[in-house]
């Protein structure tokens, strides 16, 4: 069982949310490489750094979006990021050897896949 994690926007919008990534337990986050420089403001982040960078810009000092997860819970940056950091720091999903397999990327220990999922 997994929960995802979106950054959708505060105004009425016709846009689609922003897919973070997903939270699964014994597995590391895993994050959605995003890429597009064409959209208002660009989404690209392809690190961890990148993905906090660009969320407490436009959650918190833009407030331009709320982090959500599927079941429609707004969740603060803090706690978002201290998700992540427990994952990452959990002994049990460390020694997950599949981790970083069928496409995953580690990128500085974290996992980043650019192809969609859910």
């Amino acid at each position: 069982m997994g929960t995802n994690y979106y950054a959708v926007r505060t105004r009425p919008t016709v846009g689609e949310p922003v897919h973070i990534g997903k939270s699964s337990w014994g597995w590391l986050f895993l994050f959605q490489t995003q890429d597009n420089h064409y959209h208002d403001p660009p989404i690209v982040w392809n690190s961890y750094d990148e993905v906090k960078d660009w969320l407490r810009k436009y959650t918190v000092e833009r407030n331009d979006y709320v982090i959500m997860d599927e079941y429609d819970n707004i969740v603060q940056l803090d706690e978002f990021i201290g998700i992540v950091d427990s994952e990452q720091n959990d002994p049990h999903n460390l020694k997950n050897p599949d981790n970083f397999r069928e496409g995953v990327k580690n990128v500085d220990g974290y996992r980043f896949d650019d192809r969609w999922f859910c």
